[in-house]
């Protein structure tokens, strides 16, 4: 019966079952059952030209059926629409368009941590949506919630053990993404940017093989990294022999060739490495080691992650001053705020500024790009009282101590 309405042969059947039965077939698959009959109807009227008029009788009676159950019922306009009953806020079109930095950063966050999964019931497949955290970051997973409309009652707090026996607490949000065949599904969408799954064994398991994606501007890629970075990524600090602060963040994931394009287009000198990472398996809920692979990001492009995106994941976050503080960035910092010097560059060129400050020109110009993250501007003209007033400036700060 179900073919006959245009539907997929399991459909009508499952709609009877007490678990489907609640819910009233949507309007969108009454509008494909009422032309399939008419297209179906059509084609008899053409073979059977003596009976057109009890066919006629029977296609009315059936489609006045079908309009009945819509007045009675009052189904939503698509089976998707059903989710609105959980979560009566989602923006179903979010990753449509990734045109925001907060939506590049989710994008990028559910790329390293989050999972299209796919349920089968009697009805069809059915895309699944999640996002996990241990509950330390719970807070990630109330801030994507509420970026989505997601109703942050329905986030599922749990505890698991690992194989050796470790406790873990986890926080995590799933939603119903649509039927597999629909197109315009918020998982498709993100299949589009690239969370793409490939098929792999003798059991067919679907494994998440992010692609790279191009988000044309520069502000939404380093938000996409940033949202990598904080779902599937670490930050280490450690002291070098010399005594300095050294910032080393660095993130990870299945797919090798996602991080060779993450280095290329960020032109990172550091190789890609294997690495090792406890981790949730979506689908059995239990703990798994997975091989990954990993990549150390840099100073400079973590700055400029960290400068796009004031609310990232706290922990994960590092001041500037921890970026390779040595004991002459501490006195510029001290003595030249970040303000000041925007200003000062205007009026005298690097190789002053560092001479009156008894620097190198390339401490300087590495304490503009690396620290502050200031362009070096094309001066104007100037006044002989600028000219003055910053030299004055600079020598009652006077020169670098050096010891």
């Amino acid at each position: 019966m179900s073919r006959f309405f245009g539907l997929p042969s399991h459909y009508l059947p499952a709609q009877r079952m007490e678990e489907y039965a609640k819910n009233a077939i949507a309007v969108s698959k009454l509008h494909i059952m009422r032309n399939s009959v008419k297209k179906k109807f059509s084609l008899l009227k053409e073979q059977h030209l003596d009976i057109i008029k009890d066919l006629s009788d029977v296609e009315n009676e059936i489609i006045n059926f079908i309009n009945l159950y819509k007045e009675i019922f009052n189904p939503s306009l698509t089976p998707n629409s059903q989710i609105k009953k959980y979560h009566p806020n989602l923006d179903l079109k979010y990753f449509t368009e990734i045109n925001t930095i907060e939506k590049a950063y989710w994008l990028g966050f559910l790329f390293a941590d989050g999972w299209i999964a796919i349920d089968k019931k009697q009805s069809g497949k059915y895309f699944r949506i999640g996002l996990g955290q241990k509950s330390g970051d719970r807070d990630r997973v109330v801030a994507f919630c509420k970026a989505l409309g997601l109703n942050t009652k329905l986030i599922k707090d749990f505890k698991i053990y690992s194989d050796e026996g470790n406790l873990y607490h986890y926080s995590e949000i799933r939603f119903s993404a649509g039927n597999v065949e629909w197109e315009r599904s918020m998982a498709k969408h993100l299949m589009n940017w690239g969370m793409y799954y490939d098929i792999v064994g003798e059991n067919e398991k679907r494994v998440k093989v992010p692609i790279f994606p191009d988000l044309k501007e520069e502000k939404l890629m380093l938000a996409f990294i940033l949202g990598f970075y904080d779902g599937d990524g670490s930050l280490r600090k450690f002291t070098s022999p010399q005594g300095k602060i050294n910032v080393s963040p660095h993130i990870c994931s299945a797919n090798r060739d996602f991080l060779e394009k993450v280095r290329k287009y960020y032109e990172i000198k550091n190789t890609v490495f294997l690495n090792k990472k406890e981790q949730i398996d979506c689908e059995t809920g239990k703990i798994k080691v997975l091989k990954l692979y990993g990549l150390t990001l840099g100073s400079h492009l973590f700055q400029k992650m960290m400068l796009i995106m004031k609310n990232s994941m706290e922990r994960k976050r590092a001041s500037i001053k921890s970026f390779y503080i040595t004991p002459q960035r501490k006195w510029l910092l001290k003595f030249l705020p970040k303000v000041k010097f925007e200003e000062l560059l205007k009026i005298l060129p690097t190789y002053r500024i560092a001479k009156l400050l008894g620097l190198s020109h390339s401490v300087i110009e590495r304490f503009i790009k690396n620290v502050y993250d200031l362009e070096i501007p094309i001066r104007g003209d100037v006044s002989e009282h600028e000219l003055k007033y910053w030299t004055k400036y600079l020598d009652e700060i006077g020169k670098y101590p050096n010891k």
